[in-house]
């Protein structure tokens, strides 16, 4: 017994290195037979023999596979199957480095020969030890030692086992893991490169975006300078221009100061003509009141002759009978004789004096103008053509302001009667005449145009303001009418026609833009030698 001491102590030790060696071999061995997908059972397994005289004792190493397949349910839950995490970090690992492999076989296939030589030698002592004192020893206390160890050897292995087991799901779930890493890594990769492919193409599209904005910089550059030049040119235009128009409003000045000269040259003798016209009223006056009869006066003033028909006027209001409206009123009440009435047009509280026409085209006609002669001056301002001026019996303008509360009583025709110095004669007709208030600029509405003065109207019949040197109200945006045709007229953009325009006589008249004219008569610049303007109703 005393040298069996040193001998188990031996055998423990010889166990406790051959455990190590036992689980890398089974683990090498599950590696190879997972690599390998399985061999037979009598390859799988392990025998460890033992030979001492004529007895012989085999070691069963346990089985790897069985402990891992087999088991107890909990123990499958707890570590699943070995085969299934096997399979899945095989699945799930990238391929194994094969010189790796190989080290690791050859270091596994050395630590197997040093045990088996440390077994070899253990046998030895043991058979030596034995040989010493076996005849001292019962035969039934060395087999119930060598089971004791044996069992002992059988629990190391078991344990040793068991961490191997562990340490192989440690490694499964490691490999695992480090795939899963490694294939986070290539989809990084992945979306790393369509991230650079993306870059590439964006920096692509900012170079184009580059070149065209350069090419329309270019473009740019070349209508800016284009649109410079084109400026300089409209500049220079321009200053040609202003030097133009200050050379015609010089001109203008110029003719403006002679027309004044002749026109405080033509008062004057228009004021004599205008005495002589009264002395002539007057005696027509005093033989109308003393014989109640027609009279025909006849006058000349050079080549002028105008006959004047008057009639007796009336000292204070008419009757009630003889309050007539117009000369359409006058005519209707049995009044057939032309001359001087009063009418008493509504809003108004004293009569209006007005030269009545019962002679052309059926009479009625009420004249708010007529020029014969040229004694009166129709440069005038916008107050005096608004109240009017003249003499009735003469040249004269009965007034704007009177003229649209005449025809604002009813709708009232319009008859222009027109007479050239060769003793031509021609009307313009118009069926409505509409004339609105100052606040409308005393503006001209005509319509169903009608005569002899040209096949169509020479007035703008849609409404053209009325113009005179102190307002202007003409469609002319850069010129005055008033001041360059002269007179107060209805413009449009100084337009066909001027009816007030400068008295021209005979030799004089030609070529005269400022002159009396109706373009559709006698032309643009051919001042006419007589005209009359007269309304009545249109029902008449």
């Amino acid at each position: 017994m005393k040298g069996l001491g040193p001998a188990l102590l031996l055998l423990l030790w010889s166990l406790a290195l051959l455990a190590p060696a036992a689980a890398a071999e089974r683990g090498g061995a599950g590696r190879s037979q997972r690599r390998g997908g399985g061999g037979s059972s009598e390859k799988r397994r392990r025998f460890h023999r033992i030979q001492h005289g004529h007895c012989s004792y085999t070691f069963l190493l346990p089985e790897l596979d069985g402990c891992q397949g087999g088991g107890s349910p909990v123990q499958a839950e707890q570590h699943g199957s070995s085969g299934g995490e096997t399979s899945v970090a095989q699945r799930d690992s990238p391929p194994v480095d094969g010189d790796w492999s190989a080290q690791k076989l050859q270091h596994l296939e050395s630590i197997m020969e040093n045990n088996t030589l440390w077994l070899q030698k253990l046998e030895n002592f043991i058979q030596k030890n034995l040989r010493r004192g076996v005849a001292n020893i019962p035969s039934h206390v060395v087999h119930n030692q060598t089971a004791t160890m044996l069992e002992i050897g059988t629990n190391l292995l078991t344990h040793t086992a068991e961490q191997t087991r562990k340490l192989n799901v440690v490694e499964a779930k490691v490999l695992n893991h480090t795939s899963r890493i490694e294939i986070q890594l290539l989809e990084n990769s992945l979306y790393t490169n369509k991230l650079e492919k993306e870059l590439l193409q964006q920096t692509t599209e900012i170079r184009q975006l580059r070149d065209k904005n350069s090419r329309l910089e270019s473009k740019v550059q070349r209508l800016e300078s284009q649109q410079r030049g084109e400026l300089e040119d409209m500049r220079e235009e321009k200053s040609k221009l202003q030097s133009v128009v200050h050379t015609q409003m010089t001109a203008i000045e110029a003719l403006e100061k002679q027309l004044r000269l002749a026109s405080s040259n033509n008062t004057a003798l228009q004021r004599q003509q205008a005495q002589l016209m009264e002395s002539v009223h007057t005696l027509i006056a005093m033989v109308t009141s003393t014989t109640g009869a027609r009279v025909r006066a006849h006058t000349r003033s050079g080549a002028v002759r105008q006959q004047l028909i008057t009639k007796p006027l009336f000292a204070g209001p008419p009757p009630q009978s003889q309050a007539w409206r117009d000369c359409a009123d006058a005519y209707k009440a049995g009044h057939s004789v032309s001359g001087l009435y009063h009418l008493y047009i509504s809003n108004r509280t004293e009569p209006v004096q007005a030269y009545c026409d019962m002679e052309t085209s059926g009479g009625g006609w009420t004249l708010f103008q007529r020029r014969f002669n040229g004694s009166l001056d129709f440069q005038r301002s916008w107050r005096e053509y608004k109240v009017g001026f003249g003499d009735t019996l003469g040249e004269h303008w009965l007034g704007n302001e009177v003229l649209y509360q005449l025809t604002s009583q009813s709708q009232y025709t319009m008859r222009v009667e027109l007479k050239d110095w060769e003793g031509n004669s021609a009307h313009a007709q118009y069926d409505r005449f509409t004339l609105t208030s100052e606040r409308q600029q005393y503006r001209l509405y005509l319509r169903g145009y009608s005569g002899t003065a040209g096949k169509q109207s020479s007035l703008n019949p849609h409404g053209a303001g009325f113009s005179t040197r102190d307002q202007d109200n003409d469609n002319c945006d850069h010129c005055k009418c008033a001041l360059m045709l002269t007179g107060g007229w209805w413009f449009d953009a100084c337009g066909f026609s001027n009816l007030n325009g400068i008295y021209y006589t005979v030799g004089h008249n030609i070529r005269k833009l400022n002159g009396i004219k109706w373009h559709h008569f006698r032309g643009p610049s051919y001042s006419l030698r007589s005209t009359s303007m007269m309304v009545r109703p249109y029902d008449f």
